[in-house]
């Protein structure tokens, strides 16, 4: 009886140390939300002006159409896609939801601050429908990072990370790959998938492997696959959206990267079943591998090439990317402790290596097709290893810094599970709690 008292009094007192622990935590993650906020505005009311004339490329409306469409890859797709998590989908699409609102304003000024520093002319900041476009291409990069971590940081280390990945991955886009190598990436194929990827891999290095692992479960991949869905229709929105409004160039964007998403989709149901010993399709495979496609084609999608270039990219990325999520990541965090929750590094890191190697060599071989330099193929390369060298220093530092200021005791803040940091519903891990149960009653009917 005393045993069992004494149990019960640890129990209490670990969650009590849990408890104060969370709402230190969340103390901090709702004042930097507000102060953070309060920052912007300022900002907003001092450097910033909304849109004057009409010097961009194309109309108000078409600006709005595609916003909406990588609006909804966002905060449907990307939100969606990581609910496969049993007991994090609040997490996963809540906070989703909150940094993508916060990146949307600041990453305008992070942008503009860069390019006005690069070419040392300094005016007001232009919010209009296509630096908010621009805004939500720096988002997307974010939101891949939160993908190998997500459910092993708190609230305010996400919001942190935000701010930090903003600042590095304009100062990559506006200065590093565009003015010093002026390379060419309109779908984002170098500046959002390999920064984003490396730079959340880097930090997930450095906080290490969670003590537990992540929880899954068949209703949960089934509105994992609704986020797939949502970014396979509205990628095409993604890659294309900053060329000029109905020029050739995007009409070539459209096209290659539909073609390219299709052939990573076919090469992804054949790949797993392939590495499947039983000859099944696995759920991760199909929701994560079949997109790798519209990463791949993002570097080349609006240049001169033909449907046999888009298919032939999107069949490897999605080969390549299926055998990841198989293969190379249970290697990488059994011989390297890298874990990534979300396999960010099959679905974004490779294939975006995949299109980067594809725009050298369509550079090399067509450059001259798009009327680009003769040089531009070994700019892409030496861009490639940049991004590359960056994203991975520029993540490591972001991990100490975010690791100190919010040092979480994982003894005493269970990973994976929305209670840690959202109000549940009573029937939250029920399933859970029943089966844990029977095994317990079952245990106790064999010692009788």
């Amino acid at each position: 009886m005393s045993a069992a008292l004494e149990m019960e009094d640890v129990e209490v007192v670990k969650q009590s140390h849990s408890s104060e622990q969370v709402k230190s935590s969340m103390s901090k993650a709702t004042w930097f939300l507000a102060i953070f906020q309060v920052a912007l505005v300022i900002l907003m009311g001092v450097c910033a002006r909304g849109p004057e004339g009409h010097t961009e490329p194309g109309t108000v409306t078409q600006a709005y159409n595609m916003f909406i469409g990588v609006e909804i890859m966002m905060f449907i797709g990307f939100g969606y896609l990581m609910t496969f998590l049993k007991l994090y989908g609040m997490g996963a699409v809540g906070f989703t939801m909150v940094a993508t609102a916060m990146a949307l304003q600041f990453a305008v000024f992070t942008e503009a601050f860069w390019y006005q520093v690069w070419y040392n002319h300094y005016t007001y900041v232009t919010f209009s429908m296509y630096t908010l476009l621009g805004a939500l291409y720096t988002v997307s990069a974010v939101l891949i990072t939160f993908g190998a971590l997500i459910g092993k940081i708190s609230p305010v280390q996400l919001l942190m990370i935000t701010v930090i990945e903003l600042f590095c991955h304009s100062f990559n886009y506006k200065v590093l790959m565009e003015g010093v190598m002026e390379f060419q990436d309109m779908g984002g194929t170098y500046i959002d998938h390999m920064f984003g990827a490396y730079f959340g891999l880097a930090i997930s290095y450095v906080l290490g492997k969670p003590k537990k692992s992540a929880e899954g479960g068949h209703t949960a991949d089934t509105f994992g696959f609704l986020g797939c869905l949502f970014l396979w229709i509205y990628w095409p929105s993604f890659v294309a959206g900053a060329a000029t409004a109905d020029s050739d160039e995007q009409a070539r964007a459209l096209v290659n990267t539909i073609l390219s998403l299709s052939g990573s989709t076919v090469a992804t149901f054949f790949m797993s079943s392939i590495l499947e010993h039983g000859r099944r399709f696995r759920p991760v495979d199909i929701q994560n591998a079949t997109l790798a496609g519209g990463v791949a084609i993002g570097s080349i999608a609006n240049l001169k090439i033909g449907p046999f270039d888009a298919v032939v990219t999107g069949i490897t990325a999605g080969i390549v990317s299926t055998y990841g999520f198989s293969r190379i990541q249970p290697w990488l965090e059994e011989n390297f402790g890298l874990h990534d929750t979300c396999g960010v590094h099959n679905l974004h890191a490779i294939p975006a290596i995949i299109g980067a190697v594809a725009s050298v060599i369509v550079q090399g071989y067509k450059g001259m097709q798009d009327d680009t330099s003769p040089t531009q193929w070994w700019r892409q390369l030496v861009a490639m290893i940049i991004c590359l060298a960056y994203s991975i220093v520029t993540g490591l530092i972001t991990g100490f810094i975010v690791k100190m200021l919010d040092p979480a005791n994982p003894d005493e803040i269970e990973e994976f599970r929305d209670d840690a940091w959202w109000e549940v519903a009573e029937d939250f891990g029920n399933d859970t709690n029943t089966v844990d149960e029977n095994e317990e009653f079952e245990k106790d009917l064999e010692l009788e």
